[in-house]
This record gives C-alpha cells, sequence and structure tokens, in this order.
C-alpha cells in the first residue's frame, strides 16, 4: 500500500469542496432558467470527475471509496436509514408544534415521479459519493480520529446547504443529525458500501419533499 501524502489530501479536498460550492452559486444564479437540468448536471458533473479521478489519477478501484455492488439487503438497510433520519428530523418540529399543514402539497403524479428520480438517482447517489464517500475517505487520510472527520462532513455538508437551508438550530440540526447518522453507520460497518446511504438519502429526501407533503394534504387540512 502506498504512503498517504496528506498535503495531497488535503489540496484534493479543498478542490473538490471549491467545485461543489461553485455548482452551488451556479444553481442559486441560474437555477430558476435552467430548472431541474441545472440541478441535474451539478448534481452528475462532480460524481463524474471525482469517478475519472480515482480510476485514472489515483488508478484505485471505485470499491475503495464505497461504490460497491448493490446487494438485495442493502435495500432494507436503505429505508431503515431514512425513516431513522426522517424520524430524527421531525422530533423537534413536533416538540414545537409545528403547524404541518404549511407542508400540504396536492399530488401530481408527473411531479412526484420526476422528484422521486432526482432525490434517489442525483441528491442520494452523488451527495452520498461526494460526502461520505470521496470527502471523508480524503479527511480520514489527513486525521485519523474518526469524531474529528464526521464533524468536518458535517460542516462541509452544512456550507454546501446553506442556501437552501433556513439559518437557525432547526436547519443546523437537521444536517447534523442526518450526516451523524449516515457517518457513524458507514464507519462502523465491516463492509464500507456507500449503497445504504444512498438508498437511505434519497429515500428521506423523497419522505421530505414527496410523501409528507402530500400526506400532509391529505390528512392535515
Amino acid at each position: 500500500m502506498e504512503p498517504i501524502n496528506r498535503n495531497r489530501s488535503i489540496l484534493e479536498i479543498i478542490l473538490c469542496f471549491s467545485l461543489m460550492l461553485f455548482l452551488t452559486i451556479l444553481i442559486n444564479v441560474f437555477g430558476s432558467e435552467g430548472g431541474l437540468w441545472i440541478g441535474v448536471l451539478s448534481y452528475w458533473f462532480p460524481c463524474a470527475v471525482i469517478v475519472l479521478y480515482i480510476l485514472k489519477a489515483e488508478k484505485k478501484p471505485l470499491s475503495s471509496f464505497g461504490l460497491k455492488r448493490m446487494k438485495p439487503r442493502n435495500i432494507l438497510e436503505g429505508l431503515g436509514l431514512g425513516i431513522l433520519m426522517f424520524i430524527v428530523q421531525q422530533i423537534p418540529l413536533l416538540i414545537i408544534g409545528m403547524d404541518y399543514s404549511l407542508l400540504s402539497m396536492a399530488p401530481n403524479a408527473p411531479y412526484i415521479l420526476m422528484t422521486t428520480l432526482y432525490c434517489f438517482f442525483c441528491v442520494g447517489f452523488a451527495e452520498e459519493l461526494i460526502f461520505r464517500g470521496f470527502l471523508l475517505q480524503k479527511t480520514l487520510d489527513v486525521c485519523r480520529i474518526k469524531w474529528i472527520c464526521v464533524v468536518i462532513n458535517m460542516i462541509l455538508f452544512y456550507a454546501i446547504h446553506w442556501s437552501s437551508l433556513p439559518h437557525g438550530f432547526g436547519g443546523f440540526y437537521s444536517i447534523a443529525a442526518n450526516v451523524l447518522i449516515l457517518c457513524i453507520y458507514y464507519l462502523s460497518r465491516k463492509e464500507k458500501s456507500l449503497v445504504p446511504l444512498m438508498i437511505g438519502h434519497g429515500f428521506y429526501d423523497t419522505l421530505v419533499s414527496v410523501i409528507l407533503p402530500v400526506f400532509v394534504y391529505y390528512f392535515f387540512r
């Protein structure tokens, strides 16, 4: 095994995060004009860059960063993670007496289908490959203290979502809790596979963006 070049890993973290930050700004500026395709591009482009970098520059298999073949049990694991993330996120909202009627959304089949696909194949896949795969691994190369690496991952993930989250305890809590759940699960597993995390992340976003609003529409109007 070749020795780890920590300075190179730090540079890789900076470059990867800078690319994500640039694409986030791009979405904020041109998102309303480009619509869904700008969002898709902003997720798949950095994934393509990372995959090519791992394969061509580092000459490593994608499995070394957690991108492995999906197994049947990964689906159940992922759905469980998504439900856990959703429950943990909703706890403070229930405590403060959240008015769920504000989330109401009338069912729209094309929107539900497109949003669900977007949540799984763009958000879930890309963000886990980038943050829990590439960035977390590179951070572990720099610092072997796992809880510090998790905190750094949390901060980077929050920074990328800064513009789309409420700037207060609720927004930070949601990101922190979700990243903590995903990182703990990934780091505690003997088989370091991102597949359950990708499924869990996509399912969580679908619950928040589609299932919960439609449920509220029918039962809390």
